[in-house]
């Protein structure tokens, strides 16, 4: 086997091996649910994308978090694992997607305020990020770049270890741009944003937060469907790159939402 292909197999494992847990339980969604979803989604109407006035963005961001931040500092300091400190911004994208990020930030685009129908739509997507830094999300993903990293480069190394030993001839150069590239490759993998796992606990916790704000987890329901059929038209791609599927992501939602309802609007936030 040649160094590179040894190189491939190793990163394409550490790839499949980055599996991280959650702070609290998720929905396990069964195949008959997912397929009703998925054909909700595929009769849905496409979106549609609405012009925005000077100054809306900002407006209804503000307006959001001021609502939503109570349950959420709330929500963080009930689970004890991330940091509860945060601050949310507009970004000029209009790409359907939101992020969150190591210095606290809460990044909404500007394309998902272009298709949310409502405030309850954007909170949603807002509290979902929240989730994030509540159950620590962020801090396990940048861990995970570190260990990435330093995976990637250790399997370098070991490969060119290995290649000298029977005869190969590479040069130092070429050995250290390799145990670079490795290492880079390694980074790359473990910053794959969240994850599934993770995604699918953010929107349960999301939920939550939402239903604590006061807004009505049925209207942002409708943006779920959105995105998953955004996604299937490309608009919605990077968002989809590390979530669960469209349909699964709603069915879940469905159920987080009956179980939230049947407890007369709590969550149980430890297994058991």
């Amino acid at each position: 086997m040649t160094t590179r292909r040894f190189l491939c197999l190793s990163l394409g494992a550490l790839a499949l091996c980055g599996c991280r847990g959650t702070a609290t339980p998720v929905p396990v969604v069964a195949g008959d649910t997912i397929a009703h979803a998925r054909a909700e989604i595929g009769d849905a109407p496409p979106p549609l994308r609405r012009q925005l006035a000077e100054g809306e963005v900002t407006a209804t961001l503000r307006r959001i978090s001021r609502r939503l931040e109570p349950p959420a500092w709330e929500l963080c300091r009930d689970l004890g694992v991330g940091a509860c400190d945060w601050y949310v911004a507009a970004s000029r994208s209009r790409q359907l997607n939101a992020s969150a990020g190591l210095d606290g930030r809460v990044a909404i685009n500007r394309g998902i305020l272009e298709y949310a129908r409502s405030d309850d739509e954007v909170a949603f997507v807002m509290a979902h990020e929240l989730a994030h830094h509540a159950a620590n999300h962020v801090e396990s993903a940048r861990d995970d770049t570190s260990a990435g990293a330093a995976v990637g480069g250790l399997l370098a190394a070991v490969a060119v270890a290995a290649a000298a030993a029977s005869g190969a001839r590479t040069g130092a150069a070429e050995n250290r741009r390799m145990i670079e590239n490795a290492a880079g490759t390694g980074a790359r993998i473990g910053r794959l944003a969240f994850s599934q796992a993770q995604e699918r606990e953010a929107d349960r916790l999301g939920l939550l937060v939402l239903h604590r704000a006061g807004y009505d987890p049925a209207l942002a329901r409708h943006f779920v469907v959105t995105m998953a059929r955004a996604s299937r038209r490309g608009e919605g791609q990077r968002l989809f790159e590390t979530h669960p599927s469209g349909p699964e992501r709603l069915a879940a939602f469905d159920a987080t939402l009956a179980e939230l309802r049947a407890r007369g609007g709590t969550l149980p936030l430890r297994a058991g």
